[in-house]
């Protein structure tokens, strides 16, 4: 295979998705090819295979629709995961006026300020916020690829918080 365009996840803005509505993490696909060595865990690449992506091929990074609890539709990605409600694999990402925000925190959680910045790009009421649902097209990606985000997530042990 050429070398495909690579990207590091931080770098990818709403404009890659449309040109590539799929990316593939590199380390999870690329191994035998020879710019593996110029890519680490955060490097995703266009999806050259076949649609749906199942997650079962890797850890994709899928164009998704991100509606808030006032319907308002922006646009985001998911990865597809092999359970229903799995907000720790899926990792909702949104995009807002040039700015991309998640929800997962993993065990820290989403720092107080990144979320305060969420609220302030948003300029909406809590209540028009959350809950919000987010969903991949048709046909692009198998697997649990629809759900619901009802705050900021942060993992405590084995328990999930959801903070405001």
């Amino acid at each position: 295979m050429k070398k495909p365009e690579l990207k590091q996840f931080g770098d990818l803005v709403p404009s890659d998705f449309d040109r590539h509505p799929v990316w593939i993490g590199c380390h999870t696909a690329d191994t035998e090819e020879p710019w593996y060595d110029e890519t680490d865990e955060e490097t995703f690449r266009p999806w050259s295979g076949p649609l749906p992506a199942r997650p079962s091929d890797g850890m994709f990074l899928v164009t998704a629709t991100i509606n808030l609890a006032d319907g308002t539709a922006l646009p985001g990605f998911v990865t597809p995961a092999f359970d229903e409600g799995d907000l720790g694999t899926q990792q909702p990402q949104v995009f807002v006026r040039g700015r991309r925000f998640g929800f997962w925190g993993g065990t820290s959680g989403v720092p107080l300020a990144k979320r305060q910045a969420f609220y302030e790009v948003l300029g909406k009421p809590l209540a028009a916020i959350f809950p919000l649902r987010f969903g991949v097209a048709p046909g692009l990606a198998a697997g649990a690829v629809t759900g619901q985000v009802a705050g900021f997530y942060r993992l405590d042990g084995d328990k999930v918080e959801t903070q405001v």
